[in-house]
């Protein structure tokens, strides 16, 4: 039986009334005159911008659902839980799957995004599929089998592999627009993102350039103490779509990593820290929150595996071999976990630090707390990118407004303009730097971060 995508999203918050009293959505006398200003020259008035808020939350919803569609395929071609069949790389899949089109469905796969075209799934592709459904109707221990298990009709799978085709044809729309057309070019592959389903996928490698951002932060302000803390978007590495490892139920790598950068360079107590993360995906809001009550062990896996061709920068590879290590003690991980060739190290920790996490669902576009202390810092890496410039201004000013006088925001959003736009909602830009993970020179893997601080007066 398959559960409603808009059932699943309402029903799995579970949001009591305390935590609604924290948020609200936006009014347009919320916002600074400029960004009303730029609005109203792209036909948002203060009369439509009610309706414009409601479009773009149901948007939001669409594409949260969507998104975990996209995860269960990803979960399909890479996952040996549920099959011994050779892994399939969604990105291999993609280019084999679309370059097999004629040319006419190949331009009409590409150019439209609605457009399903008529040869079906690829055979392996299936198979694995397949392979899934029938696990899923009698597995119910393992936690990411059981989540899939309300996506799709397990009780119907010839109905349910035939639904699921349209939801591998956007995946591989998007990694072959991506991967083979967009190539290495950034201006091409923004555009992608900004209407893309809403991933939930993470990596330890998101937060090495928050680690560096405050890094900086502190050798600017060695005084600054840190006590909230504001994550958006925090992610879950449930089904990436790629380097898919499950030897673990899924974690969420940030909040503690923002805790052990804060702890580990000084700039916060264990005692007094308070690490509060919001994300429109309910599945996120609840991991994080059952992290908080603990007991709580992290095992950390990296995406990037070093190679004679493709070497670790010294910097990174120290930022590894030292992650969450502030906030916990090295603990032995089992046999199946340490014997993953992307795994680290395992950390148990300690329970103040779990404590001092919390979650609930919030739309950073629409939506902002109220009635909360205000923030030290925020950060948000990942998460811009999936906006519009209008939605982007919008999360910026909420964004804004829950970080107290002289706060400060860590993000990785390149696109042309954001520093302009920050400075016009009272939000400059005070320091940015590329973080370079590894690889070859030519090619090297890297991230930015740039730091901004709120105007300590109005």
């Amino acid at each position: 039986m398959k559960i409603p995508a808009a059932a699943l999203l309402a029903a799995a918050v579970g949001l009591s009334a305390a935590a609604a009293d924290r948020s609200r959505r936006i009014e347009y006398d919320d916002l600074p005159a400029v960004l009303q200003h730029d609005l109203t020259a792209h036909g948002i008035s203060a009369a439509t911008f009610g309706a414009y808020l409601g479009n773009v939350q149901a948007d939001t919803d669409r594409r949260v659902a969507e998104g975990e569609r996209e995860h269960l395929i990803y979960y399909a071609l890479q996952s040996s839980r549920f099959t011994t069949r050779a892994r399939i790389e969604p990105a291999v899949s993609a280019r084999r799957f679309v370059e097999r089109l004629s040319d006419d469905e190949r331009r009409q796969l590409i150019e439209d995004p609605s457009f399903v075209p008529k040869a079906g799934w690829p055979p392996d592709e299936r198979v694995r599929v397949a392979d899934l459904l029938s696990t899923v109707r009698t597995e119910r221990n393992d936690v990411r089998l059981a989540y899939l298990r309300t996506l799709i009709e397990w009780d119907r799978p010839a109905v349910a592999i035939d639904a699921l085709f349209a939801d591998y044809v956007r995946v591989a729309r998007f990694l072959y627009r991506k991967e083979f057309v967009a190539a290495n070019d950034a201006a091409r592959i923004a555009p992608l993102y900004e209407s893309r389903p809403h991933s939930s996928d993470t990596q330890i490698e998101a937060g090495f350039g928050v680690y560096l951002g405050l890094g900086t932060l502190h050798a600017l302000e060695p005084s600054l103490r840190v006590t909230r803390v504001l994550v958006v978007g925090p992610g879950l590495d449930f089904a990436p779509r790629t380097e898919l490892t499950d030897a673990v139920d899924p974690q969420s790598y940030q909040p503690l990593a923002v805790a052990d950068a804060l702890l580990a360079l000084s700039l916060a107590s264990e005692g007094d820290l308070r690490v509060h993360s919001l994300d429109v995906n309910p599945r996120v809001v609840r991991a994080v929150d059952a992290a908080a009550r603990g007991p709580l062990t992290l095992h950390l896996f990296t995406g990037i595996l070093e190679t004679a061709g493709q070497p670790l920068r010294p910097e990174y590879r120290a930022y590894v071999n030292g992650l969450v290590l502030a906030i916990g003690e090295e603990t032995r991980a089992p046999r199946l976990v340490a014997s993953d060739g992307h795994y680290q190290h395992s950390i148990a920790v300690r329970p103040a630090i779990a404590r001092a996490l919390s979650a609930e669902r919030l739309n950073i576009v629409t939506e902002r707390l109220v009635h909360e202390p205000p923030f030290d810092v925020a950060v948000a890496t990942n998460v811009l990118t999936y906006f519009d410039d209008r939605q982007l201004a919008l999360a910026l000013a909420n964004i804004t407004a829950m970080l107290r006088p002289g706060g400060y925001l860590l993000h990785n959003e390149t696109r042309a303009g954001v520093p302009e736009t920050a400075a016009s909602l009272g939000l400059p830009l005070l320091h940015a730097r590329t973080a370079v993970l590894g690889g070859p020179p030519a090619k090297p893997l890297y991230d930015t971060v740039w730091l901004h601080q709120k105007s300590r007066t109005p």
